[in-house]
């Protein structure tokens, strides 16, 4: 047998496997020919059972212990999609060359500080938040009063997202679909069973935006990817025999090879394909590319053990169970990673315990320049330094500092999972950024490229000059060939959706437009974590500005975006929700038609705050790949599109959100 037609076979098998576990969820009567609906609810207590086991949580509360020891209670399983969707490898592909693309686009705009930096020059009276990244910008690598930064001489690094969605000409409220806004949480559909697929002649893949900060869920991304698959191999195991009914499949194949008509070892390794999620390797190899590039550029002062990657959290770290798999996994690596809240940081920078130290001192003329310093250290000028962590409860005592010394460590890499949005920011905060910034630790990422990744940077793109300019050069800043400029402008245009400054002029028709058909549009500020943007009749009342002339200069602020219609499809939901009474009773005799119990046996429980729900709803969806890579000085040292991130959500929703459970994670069937 080819293993094409086994391959299509399979493909065919799960459309009609996935049609009948949403039959279980929206007809009241079985009439599966597969998968009876009483093993399909065993299927889903076995699917919750993998998720269980494999930390599928995020935290529904932080509480602080004694002795200010940060600890978390009370996990709930993180909301998912049921069934994962069939992704054509067409549609994968294409997204997967634009996204590596854009390593060398950014990097060569980032190397360009002084046109990075005019994008904003407009905006800055409007916006204080981008205004204080544009200085700190400008103090660390554009200053002319003492030493500053050289971005092109430092090791730079995102671990970044790029978002997509499919978009069908013609869509939209009229047609009888919901739209969709570009923002966390939102793709279009990706394929269902009996619905047209992706990468179809009326659909066109879209990119949403470009996250290049803080990019979230891809280790339990990962672990969905594998529940699903291992839910599958289990209805493949039983039912596949079944499939064809006198076509048999063991035709050709060798006896022993089969069973009942199912070729066991080909089978699995198509699913195996299917199903590949190396977030977690991607993540691992960057960072580990970043502590060893440091280590050979700068001689650490005490050694490569006495250095650490340093991440920095939220101060409510709901997402723990996502984050601390890459720190795990660093360890067994002998690469050691310490996570502080933004509190924690603050705490550590008041009591001098976060400094830096300059080129021309020792570890000990440094300690004992920080114990003497009467003021606040950053009021003194800043410089490139090395960037020190003194975890010791005493202050530093010259008679005891080899033992002292012990307890410093120098930061090899800071990793911001936070301090992208104006409420993570004080003044104090505001300090630590540029300390951080000033140091000789890799960024991931520098300011330079959290402002690369807004959305007014993505908007420039769309300006067929500026694209050219920086596409020219290769990931080594060689000179591309104009034929292989023209291919990449071209691949990359397939995905631009129209975005326009809504304060210019030239743009008065699109805006006109705008207000007239609200339902087309979003205006997306220059803001990251999702719940920004603005909809509907919010856009005409903000819109009415561009008429008032002293006031229009205010909407560049925003981005004016085409607003995408993908065609829904049914996706079932498992979410997580307090139970009214604070107690949730379940007990599966009296499970209604479409709910399953929490207790499938029939053996009646009581547990504490959250009840499992299921929900089939018409639903679109959007799907992320995560794309690593690390440059110093005009070399690449890496360039990896490494994991994946689908979220879907009820087709009527105009935000996203996975943590507040708008989203459900979910994966694809290739």
């Amino acid at each position: 047998m080819e293993g094409d037609d086994l391959e299509s076979r399979v493909n065919h098998f799960y459309g009609v496997v996935q049609q009948e576990i949403i039959n279980f969820f929206t007809e009241e009567k079985d009439n599966n020919k597969y998968l009876s609906y009483a093993r399909i609810q065993l299927l889903m207590q076995d699917l919750m059972d993998y998720l269980n086991s494999d930390g599928f949580y995020i935290f529904t509360k932080a509480c602080q212990g004694g002795g200010n020891i940060r600890y978390l209670q009370e996990p709930k399983l993180f909301s998912f999609s049921v069934i994962p969707q069939m992704l054509s490898r067409s549609l994968l592909q294409l997204c997967q060359e634009c996204t590596l693309l854009y390593s060398q686009l950014f990097d060569n705009i980032v190397c360009d500080m002084h046109f990075l930096l005019s994008v904003f020059e407009g905006i800055k009276e409007y916006d204080d938040f981008c205004g204080r990244l544009i200085g700190i910008c400008e103090r660390v690598y554009l200053s002319k009063e003492g030493p500053g930064r050289d971005i092109k001489n430092d090791i730079r690094c995102v671990i970044g997202r790029s978002d997509y969605m499919l978009d069908s000409p013609g869509g939209g409220p009229q047609s009888g679909r919901s739209g969709e806004s570009g923002e966390s949480g939102e793709m279009g559909e990706m394929g269902r069973s009996g619905r047209s697929q992706p990468g179809g002649q009326n659909c066109q893949v879209k990119q949403i935006e470009y996250n290049t900060i803080s990019v979230a869920f891809g280790n339990l991304s990962s672990v969905l990817f594998e529940a699903h698959k291992s839910m599958l191999k289990q209805v493949y195991r039983e039912c596949f025999p079944l499939e064809g009914e006198g076509q048999p499949l063991e035709k050709g194949l060798p006896q022993g090879e089969v069973r009942g008509g199912r070729p066991l070892k080909e089978v699995g390794s198509i699913l195996e394909g299917k199903f590949k999620n190396d977030f977690l390797e991607g993540i691992v190899t960057c960072m580990k590319k970043c502590h060893e590039e440091y280590l050979t550029k700068t001689q650490p002062l005490q050694g490569n053990n006495k250095t650490v990657i340093l991440s920095i959290l939220h101060n409510e770290d709901l997402n723990s169970f996502d984050k601390y798999r890459t720190k795990y996994e660093l360890n067994k690596m002998d690469i050691s990673q310490k996570c502080l809240t933004i509190k924690e940081l603050q705490l550590f920078y008041e009591k001098k315990k976060l400094f830096l130290n300059y080129p021309h001192e020792t570890l000990a003329e440094t300690l004992k320049r920080v114990k003497e310093c009467q003021k606040e250290l950053h009021e003194g000028k800043l410089a490139p330094g090395k960037l020190l962590l003194d975890l010791n409860a005493r202050e530093y005592d010259p008679y005891e500092c080899p033992n002292y010394m012990e307890h410093v460590l120098e930061v090899s890499v800071v990793y911001f999972r936070s301090l992208y949005s104006p409420d993570h920011f004080n003044e104090t905060i505001w300090n630590v950024r540029e300390l951080l910034e000033f140091s000789d630790a890799v960024k991931i990422p520098s300011v330079p490229y959290q402002l690369v990744g807004s959305k007014r940077i993505q908007m420039m793109l769309l300006d067929e000059s500026i694209l050219k300019k920086y596409l020219s050069l290769d990931l080594n800043k060689r000179k591309k060939s104009d034929k292989q400029i023209q291919h990449d402008m071209n691949l990359l245009q397939k995905t631009f959706a129209l975005q326009v400054d809504p304060s210019l002029s030239q743009n008065e028709h699109i805006v006109s437009h705008a207000i007239r058909e609200d339902h087309h549009y979003l205006l997306k500020p220059q803001r990251e974590g999702g719940k920004n943007n603005l909809h509907g009749t919010d856009i005409r009342e903000k819109l009415m500005l561009y008429y008032k002339p002293e006031e229009r200069d205010k909407l560049s602020f925003y981005v004016l975006m085409q607003r995408l219609f993908p065609t829904p499809f049914t996706a079932v939901h498992c979410r997580t929700r307090v139970h009214p009474s604070g107690e949730a009773t379940c007990d599966s005799s009296n499970t209604e038609k479409g709910a399953v119990g929490g207790n499938i046996s029939g053996v009646q429980c009581v547990s504490k705050s959250h009840i499992v729900e299921f929900s089939p709803e018409q639903s679109i969806s959007e799907i992320s790949l995560f794309h690593n890579f690390v440059f110093c000085k005009n070399v690449n040292l890496l360039n990896e599109q490494k994991g994946y991130l689908v979220r879907t959500k009820n087709a009527r929703e105009n935000e996203g959100g996975a943590i507040c459970g708008i989203s459900s994670l979910d994966s694809f069937f290739l």
